[in-house]
Parts: C-alpha cells; sequence; structure tokens
C-alpha cells in the first residue's frame, strides 16, 4: 500500500524562499491545525502539485509561488519536495521546481523549471534507471501509477482543494465527468466511441470502395471495348493484305504482259523509223549529186586514175605552201620584234619623262633648301651660309649647328621643368606639416565638440526624468490614503461572509437532490424494462421515418437541380431519370465554351499586358526626363545666383571690363600723385589744373593726394588683379554652363511634350483594351460559374443515386420489423412513466440552480476579499517603488550640476582652439599665395621655351626632309640614268626602221606564192568533185538496196494491232495500280488506328484483375 512520508516546501505562497519547511506524515493519521493564512491549505496544493503537477486554480502569473516584492528580490525560486512509499513499498522522492521573475514594466513571470523522480530506498539495487525528469519522462502519468491511484482520484477524493470540495453538488453533466474520470468509466466511453468512429470509416471507406469498383468497371467496360475493336481491326487488316496482294499480283502479271506487248511494238516502230532515216538519207545524197553535177566538168577515166592524178598535183601545191608558211614564220618573229622594239621605245620615252621630271623637281629643292638656309640663318643669327650657292659640306655643317641648337633649347626646357617639379615639391611639404597642425587643432575642436553634445543630451533626458519624478511625493501620500481605506473594507467584506453561512446553505440543498436523485434511478430502470420489448416497435419507426426523410431530400435535391437547370436552359425541368443526361450535355456544351473564351480572355490580357509595358516604359521615360530636367533646373538654380544665366553672364562680363579699367588707371598713378604732391609742397602750386594753393586748400590738396596714393598703392592694384581674376574664373564657369541650359531647354520644350503626348495616346486606347478583357473575362467568370453548377448538379445526382439505394434497404429492413414485432404487456405506460421522470429532473434543476447560485455568491465573495488583499499588496510594493524613485531623483539632480560644470569647461577650451586654428590658417594661406606666384612666374618661363623650341623645330624638320630629298636624287644617281634612257631612245629608233623594211619584203614574197597557189586551185577542185559525183552515185544505189531489204507490210499490221489493243490493256493496268495504292491506303490507315487503339488500351493494363480485386475487397 502506498504511503506519504515527508513534505519539504520552500517558497510556495506564505513559506519563505529561503529556509526549507519539513513536514513528516504520521501512520494512521496526521492532523494539521492552524490560524486562518498560516498556510494548512498551501499544504494540501503542495501534495496535489507534487502528485499530479496541477497547480491550484486561479494561480496564473506566479500567484502559487512567495512574492518577490515581499521578499525584495527581482526573482525567487520554490520548490516542492515529496518522499512517499510507492505501491511496491520502494520510497521515492519528486522534487519540483519553479521560479517567478519580476517583469520590467508590471506583473510576474512564471517558470516551471526541471522536474526530478528518484528512487530514494538504499536497499533497492536494480540495473533500472533510478533517475527521470521531465525531460525523458511525463512524471505527471508516472507518480499517480506509482502510488496506485488514478490521477483523477488524487485531485477529486485525497488532495482535493477547499474551493472545489462543493464538486459533488455540480451540474449533472459536470458531475457525471467527475464520476467517469474517478471510477475510469471513459475507457468504456472511449471504446464504444471508437467503435462508432471504426463502423463510420469503414461505411466511408466502402463508400469510396464502391465508387472506385464503378471507376472500374467503367475502365473495365472501355477496355474491352478498346479489345473488340483492335479484334475487328486485325480482322480488317488481314481481309485488306490477302486483298492487297491478289490485286498487286493480277496487276503485276498485266504489267508484264504490256511491257512484251510494248517491247514487239517497238521493234516495228523502230524499223519504220530506220526507213524513214533511209527515204530522207537518200534524198539528201540525190540533191548533192544533182548539185554537184551543175558545174562539173567530166574526165574520162577510173577512180583509181583520178585519185593517182590528185594526189601528185598536191605534192607541188604543198611544196607552195611549205615556201609560204616559211615566209610567214619569218614575217611573224620580224613583226614580234618590232613590237618589242616599240614597247622597249615607249618604256624608255615614259622613263625619260620621269626622270626630266625629278630633275626639275631636283632643281626646286635645290633652290627652297638654299632659300630655307638663308632665312634660318638670318633669323637665329647663324653667320657664315650667307653665299649662294651653297657647297653640299656647307649644309651639313648648318644642319650640325642646327642640331646642336635644338639639343640646347631642349635642356633649358627640362632645366626649367625640374625647377619647377623641385618648388612644388617643396610647398607640398610645408603645406603638410601646416595642415597636420591645423588638423589637430580642428581633431581636438570636434571631440570638445562632441563631448559637449553627449553632454546636453544627457542633462536633457535626465531634467526630463526629474520633471517626471516631481509628483512623487503627491502621490505617496494618495497612496497611502488609499491603503488605510482597502483595509477597511477588507475588514468589512470578512464580517459579511461570516454572517451569510454559505455552507450550511449548501449542505440543505445537497440532502434535498440526493433524495430527487434516487427517486429518478428508480424512474430510469422502469422504463428501461418497458423499452426492452418497444425496440422493434422504434426501429420500425425509425426505418420508415428514414424512408420519409430520403424521399424528401432526393425531391428537395432534385428542386435544387431543377433551378440549376433552369438557370442554365431555361427550358423544362428534368426528371430522376433523365437529370443525368441534361447535365451531361450541359457540361459538355460548357466545357467547348470556356475553352474558347480562354483563348479570347489570354488574347485580350496579353493585349493589355503589352499596352501596361508599353505605358510603363513611357512612363518611366517620362520620370527620367522629369529627373533629369530637375536636376538641371537645381544646378543652374545652384550655381546661377542671377535671375538667369545670361544676366549673370552679362554681369561677370562688366565686372571683368571695369576691373581691367580700374587697372589700368591705377598702374603709374602712385607716381604721378607722388609728383604732384611733391610740386603742391614745393610751390603751393596744383601743376594738374595750374592753379596757386592757398594754406588751407594745400591742407585739403594734400589729403586728398594721400587718399589717391594709397588707392594706387602695389597691394590695391594687387587686390584688383586678383578680384579680376576671380570675376574672370566665374565668366567662364558661367560660360560653361551654356550646354546645360541648352539640354534643360530641349527637354522642357520638345523631349517632355513629346512624350506626354505619346502616354496620353497610349492611355486614351487602353481603356477599350481593358474594357475587352474585362468583357473576356466577364464572361469567362460566368461560364466558369455554370461548371462550377454543373458540378453541384453532378453531386446531386451523385446524392440521388445514394439516396434511392438508401429507400430501398430501408423497405427491405420496414418489412422485416413489421413480421418481427410484438406488443408489451406493461401496465404502466412509457409515456407515465417519462412524465413523472421529466418533473423528478425539472426539480432536480431548480435545486442545481439554487446550489450555482449561493456558490457563485460565496465565490465573489471570496474573489472580491481576494482582490482587496491583492489590491493592498500591490499598494504596498508600490509605496516602496515611490520612495526608490524619490531617491534616484536627488541622484539625478547632482549628475546635471556636474554635467553643467563640465559643458563650461569645454567651452573655453573649444574658444581657445578656435583662436589656434585663425593662426595656423595665416600661414597656410600666405605659403599658398607665394606658391601660386612662383609657379605662374615658372609656367610663363616654360610656356615661351616651349614655343620657341616648337618653332625652331619646325623650321629644323622642314630643311631635313628638303635635304633628305635632294641626297636622296643624288644617291640615286639620276642624272646619270637620264642620259642614259636619251641614248637607248635613239638606239630603239634605229631598230624599228630597220625590221619595217625586212617585213615589207618578206610580206611582198607571201604575196606572190599565194598568186601561184590560186592558180592550180580550179584544177584540184574539178578532180575533186568527179570523184565526189561518183561516190554519191554508189551510196545511193547502196540505200535503196537497203531500204528494198525489209518488209513493211508486217510493221503495217503490227502497228494497227498495236493502236487498237495497248490503250485499253494500260487503262486496265492504270485501274488495277489505283486500286491496290486505295488498299494499301486502307491498311495503312487501319494499322495506324490499331496502334493508337493499342497504346490506349496499354493505360487499361491488369484492368481485370484490378476489377477482380476491387469486387472481392468490396463484397467482402
Amino acid at each position: 500500500m502506498a504511503s506519504l512520508n515527508k513534505l519539504a516546501i520552500r517558497g510556495i505562497r506564505s513559506f519563505d524562499d529561503k529556509n526549507l519547511a519539513v513536514i513528516e506524515f504520521f501512520s494512521p493519521v496526521t492532523v494539521i491545525v492552524g490560524h486562518n493564512g498560516s498556510g494548512k491549505t498551501t499544504i494540501i496544493e503542495c501534495l496535489k502539485y507534487a502528485t499530479t503537477g496541477d497547480q491550484p486554480p486561479n494561480t496564473r502569473g506566479g500567484a502559487f509561488i512567495h512574492d518577490p516584492k515581499m521578499a525584495n528580490e527581482k526573482e525567487v525560486k520554490a520548490q516542492v519536495r515529496l518522499r512517499f512509499y510507492a505501491a511496491n513499498g520502494t520510497r521515492m522522492l519528486a522534487t519540483r521546481n519553479l521560479s517567478v521573475t519580476v517583469k520590467k514594466t508590471s506583473g510576474f513571470t512564471m517558470k516551471t523549471l526541471e522536474n526530478i523522480l528518484a528512487v530514494d530506498d538504499q536497499n533497492v539495487k536494480s540495473s533500472k534507471r533510478a533517475v527521470i525528469s521531465t525531460k525523458c519522462a511525463e512524471m505527471d502519468v508516472e507518480i499517480p501509477q506509482l502510488l496506485g491511484v488514478s490521477k483523477a482520484v488524487l485531485e477529486n477524493v485525497i488532495f482535493c482543494h477547499q474551493e472545489d470540495s462543493y464538486w459533488p453538488l455540480a451540474e449533472p453533466a459536470a458531475l457525471k465527468k467527475k464520476f467517469d474520470d474517478i471510477f475510469e468509466a471513459t475507457r468504456y466511453t472511449k471504446a464504444l466511441d471508437n467503435i462508432k468512429g471504426l463502423r463510420k470509416d469503414r461505411v466511408a471507406d466502402l463508400k469510396a470502395e464502391n465508387e472506385r469498383l464503378q471507376s472500374l468497371a467503367r475502365e473495365k467496360s472501355h477496355a474491352d471495348k478498346l479489345k473488340e475493336r483492335v479484334s475487328q481491326l486485325n480482322t480488317t487488316i488481314a481481309e485488306k493484305q490477302v486483298e492487297y496482294e491478289e490485286t498487286k499480283k493480277e496487276y503485276e502479271a498485266i504489267v508484264e504482259t504490256n511491257q512484251k506487248f510494248y517491247d514487239y511494238a517497238t521493234k516495228f516502230r523502230e524499223l519504220y523509223m530506220k526507213m524513214e532515216a533511209l527515204d530522207a538519207r537518200k534524198k539528201r545524197l540525190q540533191t548533192d549529186l544533182d548539185e554537184a553535177k551543175l558545174n562539173l566538168q567530166e574526165i574520162v577515166g577510173t577512180d583509181e586514175d583520178l585519185e593517182t592524178r590528185l594526189r601528185h598535183f598536191d605534192d607541188h601545191i604543198n611544196a607552195q605552201k611549205q615556201k609560204k608558211r616559211v615566209e610567214d614564220t619569218k614575217k611573224q618573229d620580224l613583226e614580234d620584234e618590232l613590237a618589242n622594239v616599240r614597247k622597249q621605245h615607249t618604256e624608255l620615252v615614259a622613263q625619260h619623262g620621269g626622270l626630266v621630271a625629278e630633275s626639275e623637281a631636283q632643281d626646286q629643292r635645290l633652290a627652297e633648301r638654299e632659300q630655307l638656309i638663308h632665312e634660318i640663318s638670318e633669323k637665329y643669327g647663324i653667320k657664315g651660309f650667307s653665299a649662294s650657292p651653297l657647297e653640299r659640306e656647307k649644309v651639313v655643317e648648318f644642319l650640325s649647328r642646327l642640331n646642336e641648337m635644338k639639343n640646347k633649347h631642349r635642356m633649358d626646357l627640362e632645366k626649367l621643368q625640374g625647377d619647377l617639379r623641385t618648388q612644388t615639391e617643396e610647398y607640398s611639404r610645408k603645406q603638410r606639416m601646416l595642415d597636420n597642425e591645423l588638423n589637430k587643432h580642428k581633431l581636438e575642436k570636434d571631440s570638445l565638440s562632441k563631448q559637449t553634445t553627449e553632454r546636453l543630451s544627457t542633462i536633457k533626458k535626465d531634467e526630463l526624468k526629474v520633471e517626471s519624478l516631481l509628483t512623487i511625493p503627491s502621490q505617496l501620500k494618495t497612496l497611502q490614503g488609499d491603503m488605510d481605506e482597502k483595509k477597511t473594507r477588507l475588514n468589512k467584506h470578512k464580517t459579511d461572509m461570516g454572517v451569510a453561512q454559505y455552507d450550511a446553505r449548501l449542505t440543505e440543498v445537497v440532502g434535498k437532490a440526493k433524495g430527487l436523485e434516487e427517486q429518478r434511478e428508480l424512474l430510469n430502470s422502469e422504463l428501461r424494462t418497458l423499452g426492452l420489448q418497444s425496440d422493434v416497435r422504434a426501429k420500425l419507426n425509425l426505418a420508415k421515418e428514414d424512408i420519409k426523410t430520403k424521399g424528401a431530400e432526393i425531391l428537395n435535391t432534385l428542386e435544387l437541380a431543377n433551378v440549376k437547370i433552369r438557370k442554365l436552359t431555361k427550358g423544362k425541368d428534368a426528371t430522376v431519370d433523365t437529370l443525368e443526361r441534361d447535365v451531361n450535355r450541359l457540361s459538355t456544351d460548357r466545357e467547348q465554351k470556356h475553352e474558347e473564351l480562354e483563348r479570347q480572355g489570354s488574347a485580350a490580357n496579353n493585349n493589355v499586358s503589352k499596352a501596361d509595358a508599353t505605358i510603363s516604359n513611357a512612363k518611366a521615360q517620362l520620370k527620367s526626363k522629369k529627373d533629369e530636367l530637375k536636376a538641371l533646373d537645381r544646378r543652374l538654380k545652384n550655381e546661377v545666383e542671377a535671375e538667369s544665366l545670361e544676366a549673370g553672364i552679362k554681369e561677370a562680363a562688366g565686372e571683368v571690363g571695369h576691373r581691367k579699367q580700374l587697372d589700368g588707371n591705377l598702374v603709374g598713378g602712385s607716381a604721378i600723385y607722388e609728383s604732384l604732391l611733391r610740386t603742391g609742397k614745393q610751390q603751393k602750386l596744383c601743376t594738374a589744373c595750374n592753379r596757386h594753393l592757398t594754406d588751407a586748400e594745400f591742407v585739403v590738396f594734400e589729403k586728398y593726394m594721400q587718399d589717391m596714393m594709397k588707392k594706387a598703392s602695389p597691394k590695391a592694384i594687387a587686390d584688383n588683379k586678383n578680384e579680376m581674376a576671380e570675376w574672370e574664373t566665374e565668366l567662364e564657369r558661367l560660360q560653361s554652363l551654356r550646354p546645360v541650359e541648352a539640354a534643360r531647354d530641349q527637354l522642357k520644350t520638345k523631349d517632355l511634350p513629346a512624350l506626354e503626348k505619346d502616354i496620353k495616346e497610349l492611355e486614351d486606347s487602353y481603356p477599350d483594351l481593358t474594357r475587352e478583357a474585362e468583357e473576356a473575362i466577364e464572361n469567362l467568370d460566368k461560364v466558369k460559374r455554370e461548371l462550377k453548377d454543373i458540378v453541384v448538379l453532378k453531386e446531386h445526382i451523385k446524392t440521388i443515386t445514394r439516396l434511392r439505394g438508401e429507400i430501398t434497404r430501408a423497405t427491405d429492413d420496414a418489412a422485416n420489423y413489421e413480421t418481427d414485432l410484438q406488443v408489451s404487456g406493461s401496465i404502466k405506460t412509457a409515456d407515465d412513466v417519462q412524465r413523472d421522470l421529466d418533473d423528478v429532473t425539472a426539480n432536480l434543476r431548480s435545486l442545481e440552480r439554487e446550489k450555482t447560485q449561493i456558490t457563485a455568491e460565496r465565490d465573489r465573495q471570496k474573489e472580491a476579499l481576494r482582490l482587496i488583499e491583492n489590491s493592498i499588496h500591490e499598494m504596498e510594493m508600490r509605496e516602496k517603488d515611490l520612495i526608490n524613485d524619490a531617491k534616484e531623483k536627488d541622484k539625478i539632480e547632482k549628475n546635471i550640476a556636474a554635467m553643467k560644470e563640465d559643458i563650461t569647461t569645454f567651452t573655453a577650451r573649444a574658444k581657445n582652439l578656435d583662436v589656434k586654428i585663425s593662426e595656423a590658417r595665416a600661414p597656410i594661406d600666405a605659403l599658398e599665395e607665394e606658391r601660386r606666384k612662383s609657379q605662374n612666374d615658372l609656367n610663363g618661363k616654360i610656356s615661351q621655351a616651349q614655343h620657341a623650341a616648337q618653332e625652331f623645330n619646325s623650321c629644323v624638320d622642314k630643311l631635313t626632309l628638303i635635304n633628305k630629298g635632294v641626297e636622296r636624287y643624288v644617291k640615286d644617281r639620276r642624272a646619270r640614268q637620264l642620259t642614259e634612257c636619251a641614248q637607248n631612245i635613239e638606239h630603239s629608233d634605229g631598230e624599228i626602221r630597220r625590221f619595217t623594211e625586212e617585213i615589207e619584203a618578206a610580206r611582198a614574197s607571201i604575196a606572190a606564192i599565194d598568186k601561184e597557189i590560186n592558180a592550180s586551185g580550179a584544177s584540184v577542185a574539178n578532180y575533186r568533185d568527179n570523184i565526189r559525183v561518183r561516190k554519191l552515185a554508189k551510196e545511193i544505189i547502196e540505200t535503196q538496196a537497203e531500204m528494198d531489204s525489209y518488209d513493211m507490210d508486217e510493221a503495217a499490221k503490227a502497228k494497227r494491232n498495236f493502236e487498237e489493243k495497248y490503250p485499253k490493256a494500260k487503262e486496265k493496268e492504270n485501274k488495277l495500280h489505283t486500286e491496290y495504292s486505295h488498299i494499301a491506303g486502307e491498311v495503312s490507315s487501319h494499322q495506324a488506328q490499331l496502334k493508337s487503339l493499342e497504346g490506349d488500351l496499354k493505360e487499361f493494363k491488369n484492368i481485370n484483375k484490378k476489377y477482380t480485386e476491387q469486387l472481392i475487397r468490396v463484397k467482402a
């Protein structure tokens, strides 16, 4: 048997968090006695918390733990330790830890720390784990199991809180729940609920399986149709292939016959063509023979004699022709040599012209070189080169001296540039040293400014805190008065609760309720006895009611479906039998319409998107242009102080002119004024106006002259020059802004208006595009809504089908119940018992309401009492906080005074640093002015040296270029080549005359040979014509003999036979070809259909097996 041993408490409610309170429990009973508020209830709460992990009611937010404000701590840690003996006799130790922390604003934060359950028995030695914590196990489950008592018994019976001790008087539902928890009746209830849930899930699964079975049945039916179609196609393809083979064989046979017939006819056609060719040849030979005989002089003799004469006659002619060919070759060689000589003559003439031009150019270069040498020697003072003409050695000497002068100029320039660099580096070094000193003072000043700013910021924050704490004394006084008033109300509430006697009234109500409960139990027992025989009747009534309800539900569903059908079709209503057919037709029509509208909507949206993108791009460009225009306006506004840029430029130009005029007036003015003053002192005379001066006038004259001398002093002149330079710089800067102003005007007058116009046009066309898109979307949404209605209609069809099946099953059940129904033999009816039971239940409810009112009133009074106590406690804590705030206020005021003294010190140091900074800037400005003047002088000298060097180098380069041309002419010996070229031209003229004479002689010899050959040509032609006539006569005779050898009658007969039979046979061949090609196309089409059907059939692979398995699953 389990028992409690010891309980240790620390930091729970009134138990201090510094000390550990230990309570030991004795056998057989331990009595706890103490005054109100001493902690008796806290012991029971700690026992319940240690065993179940549940804290007392209304203790959220840390009310269960010792108040940190009472302990004057920010955090309080609490601990409850319970040592007990488990049901198996093992001593165990349960430790639970808590902590509560004060929030920065208000309230508490409670945390549950690690809890530990350990074996605390040294006699027990086990290999199992002896310690568990909340990190690895659920202690709230383990401890009740060790005690052998359920958690509900611990909470509601053993460690029941006094505020929950009236639970037996609670509402029946709450009371039933309590008893179910205590007696663990919920396990059986849960088992029944699980069975019902499993049955419901099984029905739902069976419904899903039936739907899957129907789906598989449809797929199986479709697969069977596909198989049947595949079988039919295979049969058709086989028949067509047989027909195709037969037709193909017949076609091939007739093609072979026609080919033989055609080949036989082709032979006779070839004979005809051959006869026609022979006849044409005979006619052509006869024509040639007749033409040859027209001018023929016949020569007596045989053909051999004529051939012999012709051959010997040709030997003489050939000798003459050979001689002619020799003369022709000689003439051609002479003509080729003449052409070569003339070509050489032409090239020599061209070369001679070029050399003459080069000679003239050489003379021109020599004259230019001599003139340039004279100019350079005169300009740069080089003596000894004024004679004309100059020898080559003189020219070389002159060029050498020029190179020496060129090197001297370069060295002078480099020396000046080196001086400039050295001077710049020295000035930079000095300026860095002065800048470092100045920056040091500035950094020190910035540090002081930063510290001063921080002090001021801190003072401002502290002053705000002090202002917020000014009302502390009055708040403290008000709070103390409120505390006295609260304590008075607390005593009054305690007196009222003693007078009310809530516990005695509750005991009386509980006794009455117990008697009524016994009476209700008797009536329930009697009602159960009557209900044993009426179970079948109730089932019958339920079955009939179910049939009626489901019939009405079918009518309601059909009416809902007809409402949607009328909305979609505007036709007559559908019946239960025609509903599915009408819905399928509507679904097909709306899906087609949906596809069409989706295409239209997509096109409209694309147009809108394109328009959006175009408008966005144009607006982005407009924004960019406007930003650019603002930037240009801002730049002009920032850099031009005048009303406009032109006004600024005009003002700067006027200032520059004024300063230049003033500079001209001031230069030399000081000497003039000194001369006038000196003369005036000596002679008492103004030489400017030639007027005598009195003493009084001389005083005025002297003062005026001294003022004018000051104005014409070197410092005034230098200041005027500086101002003139500044105004010139300002004028250049303003003139450089002219392109900026032009760009701004371009944007304002042209670019921006053009862009705005384009955007307006796009935006004007945008509503039309948007309207089209919206219309398309609206139409599409309408069709989608109709499709959703069609989906709902399909659901209605499923619902009607299901309800019709359920009505059929309910009708069968009702028939069975009517057969088995028996009449009850009870004297008292179930209605009478039920009325008595209702009366008792009403009385019980009245008592329960009375008990609830008493309990609520008691709880309300206790809650009010607790609120007052909490309020007093919070006021006490607030009093401590106000006292601390008053101390904090004094401390802040002291800090503010110290920081103000620091600010005074920092301000004095900053003023000293300002003086040092101004003193450090003067040497820097003087150094900069000295560096600028020095650099200007050196830059002027360098510029002059560079200009002189460039001018001198230009003259030297020009002379060098001319001299190179002269030297090149001499080096290439062009004068000698000119003389040799003239001699070669004279030699070529002689050769041309000689070759011309030889060619004329060769031409005369060739003409004599041609005359002799032409005279013998007529005899040779007569011999040849006689021989040709005799050959033509022989060929005519041979052709006629060949024509007579062919049988033309047989050929004519074969031709007639071919023309009569071949067209018909060819037509039959073409017809068969068309027929077997058509059959081949049909076979190919059927094979494609077969392949498609077989592909579809693969999707229903193993459908019979799946259908069988699903059918078995449903039937089982």
